[in-house]
């Protein structure tokens, strides 16, 4: 039959890869794991990145990971119910039943830092140690989200009522009565206190209700509503807040819709989850346990959530705006509960429940040894037609690295399980990393894996295709 010329331009297959699955699984369609995309500003091409590895930093302590912060260049963490410091305990019986804490500071003659797990809150020192807060006055018990402004400690209760300490950077003092404020602008039941930029956020059920210091005057809370400032979005969990440069992440949804990302910028609600993405939130029936992160790294900016009821997670590129899912070595959930930056040490993450801290960094090809799998899944490619056609030759763009394979198998039956092709390997070490012979296909879905203890960027891959007649 007549064909086109081989030697003609070929086709690219761009690997511009987020989810998009048609329903609520993972099963079908395009999806990108354990890497990110990155576009080139000035030639406008697209570069798919294996995602950063980790290192064990320090050493192995004892208990369920339930926070780090890095408070005065020092790395605090909590594992089980102990409270370490640079790895060293310097505090024990802390409260176990509401996961991870919430962590901020103060400033004053003492300087003390805060945490709260949304059952029990504590101020800690090196001199007096770790206090809990308490006191006629004190809300209790306070949601999770610990508030810093102007010198007040802020927290807020499950009826809504923000307090805020007596004094000025005195996290101990709770004694005026006077200063409290309740959010009331929709009838729901508060979740989380957050802080963007100079405001107080009251995360509640379904709405968002924002304040700003309107230094009142004595006998009333120094904080004022910020008119027209409603966010139309609650909270599904507190523990899917994070803030990355100003800019507050969380799951949402409000009494007409299901959960979906919500980024609050300059005071301002952006959906940020795409329609795949929330179709795969839609099949999860239990938020209870939520964990999240949040990193920056090399001019990306990354939220990530997992949920380990459903045994997935989603990670979020704010500078890219593309979705893609993480996983540890065994293909579950990225097991991250917290992180934290110290110039000094880099980015530190901490496991959910094996007792470690990590490094997390782009020079780290594995995750503390253990392969990171790699899958990019394409969508369904026709080259525009659906006459069969010939594909002779397939050339990888792709960085030139020693040890980098690249393993490629493929589906002509639209993602059905048992009809994936073997898998063949490709050497991305080569100058001209090539497969020939793939046969013929009117419509094709690829699938590349990278399983090796090696970096990887990838850009395209080149198909030299002969179309035929019918």
């Amino acid at each position: 039959m007549p064909q086109a010329q081989t030697v003609a331009v070929p086709t690219r297959l761009p690997l511009v890869i987020e989810a998009e699955n048609r329903d609520e699984t993972t099963s079908k369609d395009a999806k990108l794991i354990n890497a990110y995309v990155e576009k080139n500003p000035r030639t406008e091409e697209y570069w798919i990145f294996k995602r950063p590895g980790l290192l064990q930093y320090g050493s192995t302590l004892s208990g369920v990971g339930r926070g780090v912060y890095n408070w005065q260049g020092d790395i605090y963490s909590i594992f089980g119910s102990t409270l370490y410091k640079n790895g060293v305990s310097v505090a024990t019986g802390l409260n176990t039943a509401n996961g991870v804490y919430r962590f901020s500071q103060c400033l004053g003659a003492t300087p003390r830092m805060q945490l709260g797990n949304g059952t029990a809150t504590y101020n800690y020192d090196s001199g007096a140690g770790l206090v809990a807060m308490a006191g006629v006055n004190f809300p209790s018990p306070a949601v999770k989200g610990i508030g810093y402004l102007d010198g007040k400690i802020y927290l807020l209760n499950s009826a809504s009522e923000v307090r805020g300490t007596s004094g000025l950077n005195d996290p101990t003092d709770w004694t005026d009565a006077t200063n409290t404020l309740t959010a009331q602008i929709e009838p729901d039941s508060a979740v989380f206190l957050a802080k963007q930029l100079v405001y107080m956020l009251v995360l509640s059920e379904w709405s968002g209700e924002v304040f700003y210091d309107a230094a009142n005057p004595s006998g009333q809370s120094p904080l004022g509503p910020v008119q027209g400032a409603k966010v139309n979005y609650g909270c599904v969990n507190g523990d899917s807040v994070q803030e990355i440069d100003g800019n507050l992440f969380w799951l949402a949804t409000n009494r007409s819709s299901a959960v979906q990302v919500m980024m609050l910028e300059n005071l301002k609600p952006l959906i940020v989850s795409t329609k795949p993405i929330e179709r795969l939130l839609n099949d999860v029936v239990d938020f209870t346990s939520v964990y999240s992160f949040g990193l920056k790294l090399e001019g990306h900016r990354f939220y990530g959530f997992s949920l380990p009821n459903d045994n997935l997670t989603l990670v979020y590129d704010m500078s890219d705006r593309m979705w893609s899912q993480w996983t540890d070595s065994a293909g579950n959930y990225f097991p991250i509960v917290s992180s934290t930056y110290a110039v000094s040490t880099g980015r530190i993450v901490q496991h959910a429940t094996n007792g470690k801290l990590y490094n997390l960094d782009y020079n780290y090809d594995t995750d503390d040894g253990a392969v990171i799998t790699v899958d990019i899944v394409t969508p369904n490619f026709d080259g525009g037609t659906r006459r069969r056609k010939q594909l002779n030759i397939m050339e990888f763009i792709a960085d030139q690295t020693p040890g980098s394979v690249l393993s490629v198998r493929s589906n002509d039956s639209d993602y059905q399980a048992d009809k994936w092709t073997n898998f063949r390997q490709v050497d991305l070490n080569m100058k001209k990393p090539i497969l020939a012979n793939n046969g013929t296909f009117m419509r094709r879905a690829y699938h590349f894996r990278h399983q090796c203890n090696a970096p990887l960027r990838i850009q395209a891959v080149e198909l030299q295709i002969d179309i035929g007649t019918l």
